[in-house]
């Protein structure tokens, strides 16, 4: 637009109270060039200085939020952006989740991205590409993991073992203050060594998130069968957040080896170190 329609479009907005007058007030300082196209909000009946400061200085970015859960999988993750970001779709995510497109130290090993896609609200702007996303997802977890203590882990386990146990303290867990039990369940049947028998393991193998698990289902023959398979899955089967992570790395200091729901609608655990009365519990549930 030239400074005439746009001093028009002012006026009849009720922005500027003259459009001729303005027109003049712009070219006096010499500004009828700098007009920089955009969307803008401005305040009925503004000063000239004010409408014109802001209209050389551009219009104010555009940004767009989203949100990715504790729990979500990289496909989740890939779904979610792709619905809430309008210039970002399926392909493009798709394409941005190859763990081959980035050489992290911490991903050395790794065979996928699943579990390093840090849970968290995001604010994005127009220029993001979908690996832009990806890259500020991989340094948030970067950032929050980087300074935790690891020295539980350092004889036995790796860091992404650990990535792996918070991503079944994850899924396993809906009161958090149950999280370092089930982290302590996890470590206590590893040692001894105990099938995990981890229901979300299951879950994952067979992108079944909802329903309960059939005895089929718990025979898949699949490495992230826990029901099947010694010691734990090839990688994480979510993306954890802090609280799982920090759960993993400091578990409860007891020697449980059984949890079962006892109460449905608060979906809290009974811990147990016998199997009659882990079993006990779980009948009077059902």
């Amino acid at each position: 637009m030239a400074l005439k329609e746009i001093a028009d479009l002012l006026e009849e907005k009720g922005i500027i109270n003259n459009a001729f007058l303005f027109r003049l007030f712009v070219e006096q300082r010499g500004k009828e060039k700098s007009l920089i196209p955009g969307i803008y909000i401005l305040e009925t009946n503004s000063e000239y200085e004010k409408v014109l400061d802001k209209i050389t200085a551009g219009p104010p970015p555009v940004t767009y939020k989203f949100i990715i859960p504790e729990g979500y999988t990289v496909k989740q993750i890939v779904d979610r952006v792709a619905q809430e970001i309008p210039f970002i779709d399926n392909i493009d995510m798709e394409e941005a989740v190859d763990i081959s497109n980035y050489s992290y130290d911490y991903l050395v090993d790794s065979s996928s991205l699943e579990g390093f896609l840090f849970p968290k609200t995001y604010e994005i702007t127009i220029d993001y590409s979908a690996r832009d996303i990806v890259e500020m997802m991989l340094a948030q977890y970067q950032f929050e993991t980087g300074s935790l203590d690891y020295s539980f882990a350092e004889n036995n386990f790796t860091s992404y073992d650990i990535l792996i146990i918070a991503s079944m303290i994850e899924e396993e867990t809906y009161v958090p203050e149950e999280r370092p039990k089930i982290s302590a369940v996890i470590y206590n049947r590893l040692k001894i060594p105990m099938l995990l028998q981890i229901d979300a393991t299951v879950r994952y193998a067979l992108n079944k998130r909802d329903g309960d698990l059939t005895l089929e289902d718990l025979e898949v023959d699949s490495p992230y069968n826990t029901y099947m398979y010694a010691g734990l899955p090839p990688t994480p089967i979510c993306n954890p957040g802090l609280a799982s992570i920090e759960a993993a790395l400091n578990p409860a200091d007891v020697d449980y080896l059984y949890y079962v729901v006892d109460d449905p609608e608060r979906h809290t655990h009974h811990f147990s170190t016998d199997y009659e009365e882990h079993t006990g519990v779980q009948n009077n549930t059902n």
